[in-house]
């Protein structure tokens, strides 16, 4: 009879150990799930503006490359003052690209149960990764000719206006921010634009 009592009472512990974690684990997993909707959220609503900040900067892109047919060292002598109000705002559009990442960077790290949330952080990966490269080329392509153009100021005419030239405040080298062995933006600019 007492050997019957250890075993009913060992079954019925087991049991309630059993029930306890049981408990435990369907408490964690709705909290898990709570804390995947609320970042889900938090991508969702945060896209907008990631986005906006990514048309800014390629409307910024493309007066860039609209003016940049027009750089010969004669014309960046005479728009100098164009040029040296233009980059900073070029700058401060990728830095607001960054700013306004900082909540994707943080949660787009995982894949969701949902097709939405997903596409939104697969798009935000690739605007993320070419607008940080394309503005890494047009920086270097843009401070070589500088380079040039501040050497040909030297030998034939010191008068000429100085030319700032751009900043890297973000990345100073490219990034494979999806890290697919891919550097999304950085071919943008040929050898021949350079």
């Amino acid at each position: 009879m007492k050997k019957s009592l250890k075993i009913i009472g060992i079954v019925i512990l087991i049991n309630i150990v059993l029930v306890a974690l049981a408990s435990i684990w369907a408490k964690g997993l709705k909290e898990d799930q709570k804390i995947t909707k609320e970042k889900m959220k938090l991508i969702i609503d945060a896209y907008p503006s990631f986005d906006e900040s990514v048309n800014q900067f390629s409307d910024m892109r493309n007066i860039l490359y609209e003016n940049k047919e027009e750089m010969y060292y004669e014309t960046l002598d005479e728009n100098a003052e164009y040029w040296n109000d233009f980059i900073p705002k070029y700058a401060e559009g990728i830095k607001k690209l960054e700013e306004n990442a900082k909540v994707l960077k943080e949660n787009c790290i995982v894949k969701y149960g949902d097709v939405n949330t997903n596409s939104k952080c697969t798009a935000f990966k690739a605007n993320y990764e070419a607008a940080h490269n394309y503005y890494i080329s047009d920086a270097k392509a843009f401070n070589r000719l500088i380079n040039n153009y501040n050497q040909w100021r030297e030998k034939n005419d010191e008068k000429a206006k100085e030319v700032n030239k751009f900043t890297y405040p973000v990345y100073k080298k490219y990034i494979d921010f999806d890290k697919d062995g891919e550097y999304f933006g950085k071919s943008e600019v040929k050898d021949s634009e350079q």
